[in-house]
């Protein structure tokens, strides 16, 4: 079973019920949820933070594809690979 790192919507509730099972979290920290659930998240507004992972700044890919997406648990931010630096997914900046 796959899992992805889902963060709630930045706006509305935070809390939501996916076949039987309560997620709940606040805006900006994401948490785990089974691949099953991610789909139902996803058209209610969570976001998924993809491809790339979770760990600390200095656990990021070494050699990732351009727009990987990494969940960087010392900063607490999503981070995407430009191809040459990663940057806050949100906004923009070098992080």
């Amino acid at each position: 079973m796959a899992t992805f790192l889902m963060h709630p919507p930045g706006a509305g509730s935070s809390t939501i019920t996916v076949n039987g099972r309560k997620y709940s979290t606040t805006p900006g920290t994401p948490i785990p949820v089974p691949d099953f659930d991610a789909a139902v998240l996803q058209a209610n507004g969570w976001m998924a933070t993809t491809n790339g992972g979770t760990g600390t700044t200095v656990a990021r890919p070494l050699n990732p594809k351009s727009n990987t997406v990494f969940y960087d648990s010392t900063l607490g931010i999503d981070v995407v690979w430009d191809g040459k630096t990663w940057r806050n997914k949100i906004t923009g900046a070098i992080a």
